[in-house]
């Protein structure tokens, strides 16, 4: 068989075509694999403090939950960064079985602890939602100044003018008046004993009924089996500020 000069071009063209076609595939189908793939878009951004101050048992997530149930159906979690650096966590593969995406604290069974911010996903345009987390402070001590002592403890300890047994607990002068500081209504007893939570009365007397003979039962403050625990595992942890 003789090849001429037609021949060998029309052959050389033939092939570039075919090898053309079977190599042009590869970024169409990744493409449409990957958007099959990722469901819905969570995007949050903010300045979070205080991730790495919570115990092991502990986790700051961004999370989904499908409201039937305290245990998230997906999570990411959200790293330590540099002091005011802005962070951006973002969460794809959201499914329709999700009905709200949370910045929040969850235990090592993926059961919701507490929450920071909520939104609900109704709230998705273009399949993508934007949580804005602005600053905040998410590490464990900060957590229970604004969960507990802000809420409660603070009412008589230190939000009116006098603060009961010299005790204040308002923001900027709990850790201070707690840390190692003796009591002056129990003689003996330590207020905060890090890494001893059975010998710390802040958390004794919110646990148990040891001051249903004064003026006031303690314990009444936190009936939350989860924040008794959360004061239990924070001091236990080393009470870090």
């Amino acid at each position: 068989m003789k090849w001429n000069a037609l021949s060998i071009l029309l052959f050389i063209l033939s092939l570039s075509i075919f090898l053309f076609s079977a190599c042009d595939d590869g970024r169409i189908y990744e493409h449409t694999v990957q958007n099959a793939g990722d469901g819905r878009v969570l995007k949050l951004t903010g300045r979070l403090a205080g991730c790495e101050k919570w115990t092991e048992d502990y986790s700051v997530v961004v999370a989904g939950f499908n409201g039937k149930s305290e245990y998230a159906v997906m999570t990411k979690s959200v790293s330590s960064a540099a002091a005011d650096a802005v962070q951006q966590v973002v969460m794809a593969g959201i499914g329709e079985e999700v009905s709200t995406v949370e910045l929040c604290v969850i235990n090592k069974l993926r059961k919701r602890v507490l929450t920071f911010l909520s939104m609900d996903c109704a709230f998705f345009a273009d399949d993508t939602l934007y949580m804005d987390a602005g600053t905040l402070d998410v590490s464990m001590y900060a957590t229970i100044q604004d969960q507990l002592f802000n809420t409660t403890c603070a009412n008589c300890h230190g939000a009116s003018t006098q603060a009961a047994a010299g005790l204040y607990l308002t923001a900027g002068h709990s850790y201070a008046a707690l840390l190692n500081q003796p009591s002056t209504v129990m003689p003996g007893e330590l207020l905060l004993k890090p890494h001893d939570a059975e010998n710390s009365l802040l958390y004794r007397l919110l646990s148990t009924d040891i001051t249903a003979s004064w003026s006031y039962d303690h314990s009444k403050e936190v009936l939350s089996e989860t924040m008794q625990q959360l004061v239990a595992d924070w001091i236990e942890g080393g009470a870090e500020k």
